[in-house]
């Protein structure tokens, strides 16, 4: 399942709370095309609030899924997902340019971004361009407008042959800076994870999710065992540095594997992500709302006995070396820095804001950054690898 906006309590840096978003934001539902917001916390007994947000209209994914520690958050996050969806369908930016690589110079390698499979993308390829702004600088940037816009139900274009073209990097917010920060964050999230969706089981670094002094873990923690679920959470932090895990529950009343993925600059709030993403994933199953959810995922249960915990040894969750505070443009800054560094090019946002709408939203690309495959998150990715 997408990340999307999981909606919890401390350092997340959104700069105004969910009841307050939800009071701006609901009287717009018609403009996006949501005709319904839906609580499905009680499908299940982990009883963590839920929400579901149909948008039938929509030119992709006509559902989306929010989770939080109250119902106003859970609400908030099914939302804003479908918003930021909306935002990329309905791109109404002027092309900046139309030529190849070669001929506008965007500043990178255009085959740093994620390729379709068996791509034909060279640096002669004509692309039209959309304006971006460099994360840091603020410097003129250009992103091929194929890799930024989605829609699904157009016939098949340049774009589908060319890029692999998903959700990923985009964000909605409060601010501008909040919207980058959530979008960047995301595209760091599925950078650690696609190591790990190959990694195999016994090459995993396990963590005891306990003691990160996080309210929305402890909560997570304690509805998952009042639901007497399994809890296996592997840290999935790379070479940038920012915190990330990955988490999988099981339980013998619904004995399939669920996932979710967490990153953040804060720890705790990574493996809050992670728990209530797995939480939330859960929930889509049983539900059977989501519709992108493959049929093969209830094709064979995982039997009576939970997942296999030989050998593994459990380390506790480290604090990150962040920066302290709860500013977004500071975590930005952190986080755009360490992409930077890595991959010799700076973080680029695309703004997809409208201003008749006024909600801030962006696109954020980061060539360099891996993008691991959705279906290689299903289940407890891995435990095929050897």
């Amino acid at each position: 399942m997408s990340q999307g906006t999981v909606a919890v309590a401390e350092r997340t840096f959104r700069t105004v709370p969910a009841e307050q978003t939800r009071r701006r934001v609901e009287p717009m539902l018609s403009t996006f095309g949501i005709t319904r917001v839906a609580d499905i916390t009680r499908l299940d007994e982990i009883g963590i609030p839920s929400h579901v947000a149909y948008r039938p209209c929509g030119k992709t994914l006509a559902v989306s899924l929010g989770i939080g520690l109250t119902h106003a958050q859970s609400w908030v996050g099914a939302v804003m997902e479908s918003i930021e969806t909306w935002h990329a369908e309905n791109v109404t930016l002027e092309v900046a340019a139309r030529g190849s690589a070669r001929d506008v110079r965007p500043g990178y390698d255009v085959r740093r971004l994620n390729l379709a499979e068996g791509s034909s993308l060279t640096d002669r390829v004509t692309l039209d361009w959309l304006p971006a702004t460099g994360v840091l600088t603020g410097e003129p940037a250009l992103v091929p407008r194929e890799f930024v816009r989605l829609d699904s139900t157009s016939r098949l274009t340049w774009g589908h042959l060319l890029f692999q073209v998903s959700s990923n990097g985009l964000g909605v917010g409060n601010s501008p800076a909040e919207a980058t920060l959530h979008g960047l964050i995301e595209l760091i999230e599925r950078d650690c994870c696609a190591p790990y969706t190959v990694t195999p089981l016994s090459r995993r670094r396990y963590v005891d999710p306990s003691g990160t002094g996080n309210p929305t873990v402890e909560a997570a923690l304690a509805a998952l065992r009042s639901a007497d679920c399994w809890v296996e959470l592997c840290e999935t932090t790379n070479d940038l540095g920012i915190p990330a895990y990955a988490c999988s529950i099981w339980s013998p009343d619904v004995p399939l594997v669920f996932g979710g993925f967490g990153c953040h600059p804060d720890a705790g709030q990574a493996v809050a992500r992670a728990l209530m993403e797995a939480i939330q994933s859960r929930l889509a199953g049983i539900s059977g709302a989501r519709d992108d959810i493959d049929a093969t995922v209830y094709d064979k249960a995982d039997g009576a006995i939970a997942p296999s915990i030989a050998g593994r040894t459990l380390h506790p969750v480290v604090p990150a070396d962040a920066p302290t505070g709860t500013d977004a443009d500071a975590m930005l800054r952190f986080c755009a820095e360490r992409v930077w560094a890595r991959t010799g090019v700076e973080p680029m946002a695309v703004d997809l804001t409208q201003p008749r709408i006024g909600i801030a939203a962006r696109k954020v690309v980061a060539p360099g950054l891996a993008l691991c495959n959705e279906r290689d998150m299903a289940r407890r990715p891995g435990e095929n690898h050897v």
